[in-house]
């Protein structure tokens, strides 16, 4: 940490003098972070390379990762409740989103993990160390082929086997954050019992059942009544990104525009008189237009996207339960639509009135069925 003259606190990075191999990873962090501009990525002020000191210079951001809240030193002082659960899941979301679909040549960040997600006093999350990030080639529809470098535990399957790098490497990613969001659980744990070292594997088959989605929320979050709907319905969002087949996950426009409709029913069930789930403040979907039916849509999004352990926009909708019954998946999907619907739909910035309906309703052509009766049981 360092002052500038005027007072203001900066957060200094140095590279070692001895990390020769570090010099690519610092000057591709000026780069990227020289053109990147979002309120959900932490800002570059400025570099040092006299002699051979070779510094970046960002704001700081003081409030420590959604790693050290989860699993580090903030985790007693002050556990994340729901609501702001939800808030750095959203945050997050866009300004993956922002690397994806608005920067022009997209960004993979390749490294998105818990400990790069630094934290506002208000919880507002700002992703960093772009030290490893690469331009994608075709809008990330083509892959890079690379060497495999990364954090053990977030690595995606094709990315990990092959060295073979996309946008939807870092959807994987972002799945797995949103798993360490939903358990509290570390991607990877060698203290955890046998079977359930690693996150993705051992809480993967447990997201279709009422009774393993108890075993894997949080046991923090239990006694908090946060809405058990909520949760089912980010527990689906998390188990489409972290599929193994990298056509099976969303692009993160998409998870931005599902996770802002979650939020807003949390605002709503807060807003209600008389509601008593939440003592917190609201979960700030931000500048998104609410005037739009909200549960109407998302259940819409739910109803055409997933189905157990899977995601295909073409999938036949089952239900083996009252929550998401995530079945069998279905490989019938065209991908001439769904990356027409991702280019002119999928944004980090707030859908317009208009432009939401279409979204939905482009998804909406492609269900051959709903489960909106179990997932919203007197809701309409």
């Amino acid at each position: 940490m360092g002052t500038f003259d005027d007072g203001e606190e900066v957060a200094v990075k140095v590279l070692k003098r001895d990390k020769r191999h570090g010099i690519p990873e610092f000057l591709s962090e000026v780069e990227m972070l020289s053109r990147l501009h979002h309120k959900n990525l932490v800002k570059l002020l400025g570099i040092c390379t006299e002699e051979h000191a070779r510094c970046l210079v960002y704001e700081l951001v003081p409030n420590g990762s959604v790693e050290s809240h989860l699993h580090g030193v903030d985790k007693e002082a002050a556990p994340l409740d729901w609501a702001t659960r939800m808030r750095i899941a959203l945050g997050a979301a866009r300004g993956l989103a922002y690397l994806h679909e608005d920067s022009n040549p997209c960004v993979i960040h390749r490294d998105f993990k818990s400990s790069n997600i630094l934290l506002e006093h208000d919880f507002t999350p700002k992703v960093s160390d772009f030290g490893l990030a690469r331009n994608a080639l075709n809008k990330g529809n083509q892959p890079i082929s690379t060497h495999v470098i990364g954090t053990f535990g977030y690595l995606a399957p094709e990315y990990a086997m092959t060295g073979h790098l996309l946008v939807k490497s870092d959807v994987y990613s972002y799945g797995v954050v949103l798993l360490e969001l939903l358990t509290g659980r570390k991607p990877v744990d060698f203290a955890k019992p046998p079977g359930q070292e690693n996150l993705v594997a051992w809480a993967l088959p447990l997201l279709h059942t009422t009774e393993g989605l108890e075993i894997v929320m949080d046991p923090t979050l239990k006694p908090c009544n946060d809405p058990f709907d909520s949760f089912s319905k980010v527990a689906a969002i998390a188990s489409m990104c972290v599929q193994p087949e990298v056509s099976r996950r969303p692009f993160m426009g998409e998870v931005v525009q599902a996770l802002k409709l979650v939020c807003s029913e949390l605002d709503d069930a807060n807003e209600e008189p008389g509601s008593n789930l939440f003592n917190q403040e609201k979960v700030f979907v931000g500048e998104d237009n609410k005037n739009d039916c909200i549960s109407a849509e998302f259940q819409v999004f739910l109803g055409t996207h997933y189905s157990a352990l899977g995601h295909e926009p073409s999938c036949d909708a089952k239900v083996a339960s009252s929550v998401v019954n995530l079945a069998s998946v279905s490989a019938e999907f065209a991908k001439e639509e769904y990356d027409d619907v991702a280019e002119r739909y999928c944004s980090s910035e707030p859908l317009g009135s208009a432009r939401k309906k279409s979204f939905w309703h482009k998804f909406g052509r492609f269900s051959r069925g709903s489960m909106k009766e179990h997932l919203w049981t007197g809701s309409h």
